[in-house]
């Protein structure tokens, strides 16, 4: 007979995203422990189909060496993606400890200036797969210590928002039932490098408190509170006019740094 973690690695390396999913439903320390002790490649390929939440709670519990050795191997924005859900003293650790040029891929990537939104999101928003079951939410929302945003946001493979739930319906729903058969319709996101101004201008605030906000690729990576946006506009550097706000400049400025960094490479 095999040994378990034998029996483990393979079922793994055969199916990492079931197995990602796996992981997702146990404590981060649990899931880190079995991330940090199979085959390197392996590991990234787990995290790389991990929700990004999940993922950065597994990291945080490694050491930063260990961390950067597997979000390395991350398609870029991937990698980002997972960084933006970590406590900033974790991420800033992780992010010196990652090859030189990767490093400074991910900090041009991450940086917002003030006058856009991506400078005041909630990046740590717990978002779960449209494919979860109701009893598997309910275990996660309970594990995670869920804050009542009113509603909890539901992501498909690519972290696309399809649609949204409020903790209030979950209870009534029969626990084999999966998320995307009950859904409700998501608010409209915004857009990470939209302007304050334009931000406070969403016709998605009469009807809620929270926004949801996306990157260029339409992928959830947080959410914008309204009496945060409020508080960010009266603050007199995020008034401040900031070309680095423009979108097209901001995809200039980012196509022409990574496009460099390939050449430096």
């Amino acid at each position: 007979m095999p040994d378990k973690f034998d029996l483990a690695l393979e079922i793994a390396q055969t199916h990492p995203n079931a197995v990602a999913r796996y992981l997702e439903s146990y404590s981060a320390v649990a899931a880190s422990t079995f991330i940090d002790a199979v085959p390197d490649k392996l590991s990234s390929n787990i995290l790389q189909t991990m929700l990004p939440y999940h993922a950065a709670k597994c990291l945080e519990n490694m050491s930063a060496d260990a961390a950067a050795k597997y979000l390395s191997a991350l398609e870029l924005r991937t990698m980002v993606s997972i960084l933006r859900h970590m406590r900033e003293a974790n991420r800033n650790q992780i992010i010196v400890a990652l090859p030189r040029q990767l490093s400074a891929r991910a900090s041009i990537l991450m940086r917002y200036p003030l006058s856009v939104i991506g400078a005041w999101l909630n990046p740590t928003i717990l978002t779960l797969p449209a494919d979860c079951s109701a009893a598997d939410a309910k275990a996660r929302l309970s594990r995670e210590g869920y804050v009542d945003f009113h509603r909890v946001y539901v992501v498909d493979t690519e972290q696309h928002l399809v649609g949204t739930f409020r903790l209030s319906q979950l209870l009534t729903i029969d626990d084999a039932r999966h998320l995307r058969d009950f859904l409700d319709p998501a608010p409209s996101p915004l857009r990470a490098n939209l302007s304050l101004e334009a931000a406070l201008e969403s016709p998605g605030w009469s009807e809620n408190d929270f926004l949801p906000v996306v990157d260029r690729q339409d992928r959830v990576i947080g959410i914008l509170r309204y009496a945060d946006l409020r508080a960010a506009i009266m603050k007199p550097q995020a008034r401040k006019t900031d070309e680095r706000g423009s979108d097209t400049l901001m995809d200039l400025a980012e196509t022409c740094y990574l496009g460099l960094a390939d050449v430096m490479n």
